[in-house]
């Protein structure tokens, strides 16, 4: 599977939000922030792909959606559990973010989780070990930026 691309990610949240979206590649870092896993089932294959992102990330993308100011958004996230109008935001944005993804199939989003122990079957091992790993940091103008990372399986190329 190819690795996804910044310039693709930025272009399509950019358009689904309405404000500038950067995404830089990155490298490994400590992971500090709360996370937020997205599941994404890879057709025809049925490979799993799965997306970390910091809570703040997806709750700017969200809250965007919503009209949200980002001051309403930060403290919104500090309930638990997310009030159903941000969490079904945030939902949405990872639902819509499958067609950038992967750039091999089509990626249907399956769920959305926030403790990683719910990361489970192949998309724990792909999880645990990934083949392709893609580490984006990314600002929202106005809004609170994050870590946005991408990970799936090598797959093998099959000689027709």
């Amino acid at each position: 599977m190819a690795e996804v691309t910044g310039y693709a990610l930025s272009h399509h949240l950019s358009d689904l939000v309405g404000r500038k979206v950067e995404f830089k590649q990155a490298t490994v870092a400590v992971e500090t922030a709360r996370a937020v896993y997205g599941i994404y089932n890879v057709l025809p294959d049925n490979t799993p792909v799965v997306v970390k992102t910091d809570l703040a990330l997806l709750g700017s993308f969200a809250g965007l959606l919503v009209g949200l100011p980002d001051e309403e958004v930060k403290q919104r996230l500090k309930v638990s559990p997310i009030e159903e109008l941000l969490r079904d935001a945030m939902y949405e944005v990872l639902n819509i973010t499958s067609t950038v993804v992967t750039t091999e199939g089509r990626a249907v989003f399956g769920r959305m989780v926030t403790d990683v122990a719910y990361v489970d079957g192949q998309a724990g091992e792909v999880l645990k070990k990934p083949g392709r790993r893609s580490y984006f940091n990314v600002s929202v103008e106005g809004y609170q930026g994050g870590r946005f990372t991408v990970l799936s399986p090598i797959l093998a190329v099959k000689i027709a």
